[in-house]
């Protein structure tokens, strides 16, 4: 039987922006059962204790959506016992390469150039659809596989917004979640306390850290 993750949200230690999509509302009037969809950031951080809670979820599946770079840059993910990871990139490995590289070593002016004037969200808007029409058969294979066997499921990217972020997205309009209720999931990932950290001129052990 699935654990059901409480109301209040875990606090963990080394895994950034885990939550339980349960109990959104659907368009005719169910909600989303809770402890079934999970979602988070990378996992390769995690402590013991985090990674005894999540085992003690009862997960089937992680979906890990992060390219090769990521994984080279941040690890893998933990191993939990008896849960299956697949790995399915929804991003090349070449995107956003150099911009990230700049990140972590290039000069703020430098960065600020580029953002400014409304270019950084223009940035991610052509990133989003692309991830949303060129990888319309990912999206395909997770739908598929939360129908027929691999619920509970946890999904995650590197930071748990971008590409778990759509992912989930596309998962609950496909069940009938309401827009404004999938809208306000995603924009928790803003909060504060749900950002990894990013250390500029960092190692691959500590570029993307939750501390």
């Amino acid at each position: 039987m699935t654990q059901q993750v409480p109301s209040t949200e875990p606090e963990l230690a080394g895994v950034r922006n885990f939550r339980d999509v349960g109990g959104l509302p659907t368009v005719d009037g169910r909600r989303v059962r809770h402890g079934v969809l999970f979602r988070s950031g990378h996992l390769a951080h995690a402590t013991a204790g985090d990674a005894a809670f999540l085992s003690s979820l009862g997960l089937h599946t992680v979906f890990d959506f992060r390219n090769a770079a990521d994984q080279r840059l941040e690890g893998p993910d933990v191993a939990l016992p008896g849960v299956r990871n697949v790995n399915l990139p929804l991003s090349d490995p070449a995107d956003g390469a150099e911009f990230w590289k700049m990140v972590r070593d290039g000069d703020l002016e430098q960065l600020r150039s580029i953002l400014d004037d409304g270019r950084g969200a223009d940035r991610m808007i052509s990133s989003y659809r692309l991830i949303v029409k060129e990888r319309t058969a990912e999206h395909s294979r997770v739908l598929r596989s939360l129908a027929e066997d691999s619920v509970p499921a946890l999904m995650h990217c590197a930071a748990g917004k971008d590409r778990a972020g759509l992912s989930v997205a596309v998962t609950l309009l496909a069940v009938g979640v309401e827009r404004d209720a999938i809208l306000a999931d995603y924009l928790k990932s803003n909060e504060k306390h749900r950002r990894y950290k990013v250390r500029r001129s960092g190692s691959s052990a500590s570029a993307y850290s939750p501390r």
